[in-house]
């Protein structure tokens, strides 16, 4: 299994090492250079992997992470990551920069390879911190400063001797009882009740100068920036440099009976789990958990809904088409940023059968079985969510169609879209069609169905075009086949799904979210890649794809 990338390598996040940080061995070629020139994207291998091999990638904002194992594949994967996974602030202002000064402040910022770390920045280092912007990841934190910038992969290790889980493998018995609701099962005598989840799903997520790892116990991990609590590990600290349980990972029932302290404190202070985590995806500055229980987790910066903490109205929805857009809060916590995980349990009933009355406050839940979720990803600034019984949600920033927008309205304040505080139903599936993965780009979210069709909503790729009424086909049925499906992937503007077909061979093909119908039934492309990977290695098959903001990163197995 190797690990191949694209893109711009100044970030470090192709792991070339410091000696070709400043080449450009492959660079992200457009649309118009593929298809005028008949050109196809060539990729250069990520060094460092030591003859390990990939079980499991992500790429963020300007760093990727890498779970690594043995050669045979058998052994317990290690945490490795390149590029700059501390620090995003400074990378968008060197990005700035020409390319010549920027190459003098990534030079004179780099960490020493080896030996002990200075104690006070050379005049140059001072010079390209001024030009960076203030470079608080190298020189605010003299035992950190090797890590604000990784030219090439570095091992993270884990607490307790832990490794990281890998997704589909089943979960141990021991993380089951390693928690708290398995320890209070114990002292009470009581048998803990059977788990929705018994295998592990996404175990690995990269974002904005953020990463998060589950691990083989079950505990989830997070390290990066974390100034607006995107860590979730109970601080604002502004950076977290190793990797740190999240906080708060318990019901709030859990926690009331069975935390330490009292009010906000108590969830803070939490740092045991309830259950084991299953899956978990980042925002740009916030992130989500599942755990085995089927309990949703949100936490970070909350200011447009994004960690799902209101509720919705009675009669939001019920007249004039789609309901009133000046509706007050009636949750303190709904646009909030919180520095610990919060539940997310205001999953409302999209089929109730009979309408609010006139002393209704809120609309109908689902029932507690029903509100168990099945599968999660996030995008930029909104999350999404799909429960035990097949209902897709999403909340946080412009998520939803503005009823009382129109484009001939002379106020230009008005917006076409709305935040939604609380779990948004997704009208426009096929009712008796199961979703099987979900996936995020910045803009939009996409599901793959049991038919092969996938479907999405969000902001269109070609124009600034609103899609968050009702999903939309992006992907008709009959190309994927379902069961030969490998990987199913969302980076920016696109959706990636892998999967196997005759004699061992592997196809990729990529959809984007079309404001133009006719776009979204004929938009399904086979990246240029595919074709020097089969060129350079017909030994190599791709296995998942993974698109960050300056680089993608393409992991493959042996055909």
């Amino acid at each position: 299994m190797s690990v191949y990338g694209f893109g711009q390598q100044w970030t470090g996040a192709l792991s070339r090492g410091s000696s070709k940080l400043f080449l450009e061995e492959a660079p992200e070629l457009s649309p118009e250079e593929i298809k005028q020139f008949g050109e196809c994207q060539n990729l250069v291998p990520l060094e460092g992997l030591n003859g390990g091999r990939c079980m499991s990638a992500a790429a963020g904002w300007g760093h990727t992470a890498l779970l690594v194992a043995n050669d045979e594949g058998d052994g317990a994967p290690k945490l490795m990551v390149c590029g700059r996974p501390h620090d995003f602030q400074t990378l968008m202002r060197l990005r700035r920069l020409p390319p010549s000064l920027r190459g003098f402040s990534i030079r004179y910022t780099l960490p020493a390879d080896d030996g002990p770390l200075e104690e006070e920045p050379s005049v140059l280092q001072r010079i390209a911190s001024y030009l960076a912007g203030e470079n608080e990841a190298t020189f605010n934190e003299a035992e950190c400063r090797r890590y604000s910038s990784m030219p090439a992969l570095l091992e993270m290790q884990l607490p307790n001797e832990e490794r990281p889980a890998l997704e589909g493998k089943e979960i141990g018995q021991n993380a089951f009882e390693g928690h708290a609701a398995g320890r209070v099962a114990r002292e009470e005598g009581k048998q803990q009740q059977l788990p929705l989840h018994t295998t592990f799903q996404t175990t690995l997520a990269a974002s904005a100068g953020i990463t998060a790892v589950i691990s083989n116990a079950g505990t989830l991990y997070t390290f990066g920036l974390n100034h607006r609590g995107q860590c979730g590990t109970g601080s604002f600290a502004p950076n977290v440099w190793t990797p740190t349980p999240v906080a708060g990972l318990g019901s709030t029932r859990f926690v009331l009976d069975h935390g330490a302290g009292s009010g906000e404190d108590m969830f803070r202070r939490f740092t045991e789990q309830e259950y084991p985590i299953v899956s978990v995806a980042l925002g740009l500055q916030h992130g989500v958990a599942l755990d085995s229980a089927g309990q949703v987790f949100c936490w970070g910066k909350g200011e447009r809904g994004q960690l799902g903490q209101g509720r919705r109205m009675a009669h939001e929805g019920y007249e004039d088409g789609g309901g009133d857009n000046t509706v007050e809060e009636s949750e303190p916590n709904e646009n909030r940023t919180f520095e610990y995980a919060l539940q997310v349990q205001e999953f409302y009933d999209p089929y109730a059968t009979t309408s609010p009355s006139a002393g209704d406050l809120y609309a109908p839940l689902l029932s507690k079985d029903d509100s168990r979720v099945r599968l999660i990803s996030a995008g930029m600034n909104f999350s999404v969510a799909v429960t035990e019984s097949n209902l897709p949600y999403v909340w946080g920033k412009n998520v939803c169609l503005n009823p009382s927008y129109s484009e001939s309205d002379i106020n230009i304040r008005a917006k076409p879209t709305r935040d939604s505080t609380y779990p948004r139903y997704i009208p426009g599936l096929p009712p008796d069609l199961r979703i099987e993965r979900i996936a995020c780009g910045t803009h939009h979210a996409a599901m793959l169905l049991e038919d092969g069709s996938i479907w999405a909503v969000g902001v269109a790729s070609d124009e600034a075009v609103p899609l968050w009424g009702e999903a939309v086909e992006i992907l008709a049925p009959g190309l994927v086949e379902m069961s030969e499906l490998v990987s199913f992937t969302a980076g920016f503007d696109r959706t990636a799904v892998v999967f196997g077909a005759r004699e061992g061979r592997r196809h990729a093909i990529e959809v984007q979210l079309w404001s133009n119908e006719e776009l979204r039934q004929h938009g399904a492309v086979r990246p240029s890649w595919m074709d020097w990977l089969e060129v350079q290695d017909k030994k190599e098959r791709v296995r998942s794809v993974h698109r960050g903001w300056m680089h993608s990163v393409v992991v493959t197995d042996d055909a």
